[in-house]
């Protein structure tokens, strides 16, 4: 802050001004004064100019490197989302985002730069480019938020459409067991496997509960009475870690049903790991026990499942679909039986009813081959 005095020389009287700042270059701390005003007024003006010359020079020279913004700004994400959500984003920036963008100062940082970025993530090609995208023209508008720049240099730029990207989308219409084929995949898994992975995938072709609810069940969570599972829970990847966190969604908190023969599967398996977990020095009767554990109690890897579907798929030349496929099986065998699309949302715990039409309404090649006799013995003439 500047200060002001009056003085008088030979040639009259006068005002000046004096201050203090540290130079943005050297670093060093300098005073600098001015005089013969003729007015205060005179002094204020010219002490203030003085000032935002000083002002424009520190933001001339001062550094704003992308990465460290990039930091600043997560600190304050990771306050707003699941562990899981900004574990991802996490990921995104270091593999994707920060290779490019780490060094550059964010002022530096033109449209141009932003461009090429996204359309070299789109020709490599990466599915998740508009992902990343969206990630760096946050961070960028966050620089325009924090005053270091005036404008998201990113807000220009043309986002290549994704259906002109050259991906080799699967088929994902033809990841499911047929009846025939769930039946082999789980005599066999019966057969030669490990009871608790023919219990697991047993449940989940059978409630059509997803791969990370299933892996943080408790026992509690299970009423053997009323053939109820309450799904109020799934597991994640957290930062380097496995995490227990609330459902994907509201609707994802839910109430599902059971089979007879599963309910019993699971009350086997109960016992069994009851037996196995003492013999390991473990007391299972915790009420946070979980159905499926590994051999030292803790929860599975979120990779064991596609572990134990391998070993038996490959070694008895059975169909091999993702683990995720085991809810698209449950949920076009239920539909051939006749289960309502709104009670299958509800298991399913779909939040909109059209994710559930238009995800999981495959119909399998028998039903295709049955189509006109089905019709011609409806309308019977």
């Amino acid at each position: 802050m500047a200060s002001f005095s009056k003085y008088k020389t030979q040639k009259g009287t006068f005002w000046r001004f004096q201050l203090f700042y540290t130079d943005p270059i050297t670093k060093k701390r300098k005073r600098v004064g001015r005089g013969q005003f003729l007015t205060k007024t005179q002094a204020k003006l010219a002490a203030e100019l003085f000032e935002k010359k000083i002002q424009q020079s520190y933001k001339k020279n001062e550094r704003y490197p992308f990465k460290e913004v990039y930091e600043l700004w997560f600190e304050n994400y990771k306050l707003t989302t699941k562990e899981s959500t900004w574990t991802t984003t996490k990921r995104n920036f270091e593999n994707h985002i920060l290779p490019i963008f780490k060094d550059m100062d964010i002022p530096e940082i033109r449209t141009l730069d932003c461009q090429n970025a996204v359309n070299f993530w789109f020709k490599k090609p990466l599915h998740n480019y508009k992902r990343f995208f969206n990630g760096l023209s946050t961070v960028l508008e966050y620089a325009v938020r924090m005053e270091i720049i005036d404008k998201n240099p990113a807000s220009a730029v043309i986002v290549p459409k994704a259906k002109q990207q050259d991906i080799k989308k699967r088929d994902t219409k033809k990841e499911y067991y047929t009846r025939d084929e769930l039946k082999m995949f789980l005599d066999s898994l019966h057969e030669f496997g490990s009871f608790q992975s023919y219990t697991f995938f047993r449940l989940l072709a059978f409630t059509g509960m997803r791969k990370g609810e299933a892996l943080a069940l408790n026992w509690s969570d299970i009423n053997f009475s009323q053939k109820k599972i309450n799904i109020n829970k799934t597991q994640s990847n957290g930062d380097g870690k496995l995490v227990i966190q609330s459902t994907k969604t509201e609707a994802s908190e839910r109430t599902i049903f059971m089979d007879n023969k599963t309910t019993e599967v699971l009350r086997k398996w109960h016992k069994l790991q009851k037996v196995d977990l003492f013999q390991l020095g473990f007391n299972s009767n915790s009420k946070k026990q979980l159905v499926f554990a590994s051999t030292i109690n803790k929860m599975h890897n979120p990779n064991k499942p596609r572990v134990w579907m391998t070993r038996i798929t490959k070694e008895y030349d059975l169909k091999h679909i993702p683990v995720h496929g085991f809810r698209h099986t449950y949920a076009t065998l239920a539909i051939q039986g006749g289960m309502p699309p709104k009670q299958l949302q509800a298991q399913l715990g779909h939040r909109d009813i059209r994710t559930t039409l238009d995800i999981y309404t495959s119909v399998t090649k028998e039903q295709k081959q049955d189509t006109a006799e089905r019709f011609t013995s409806f309308v019977n003439f």
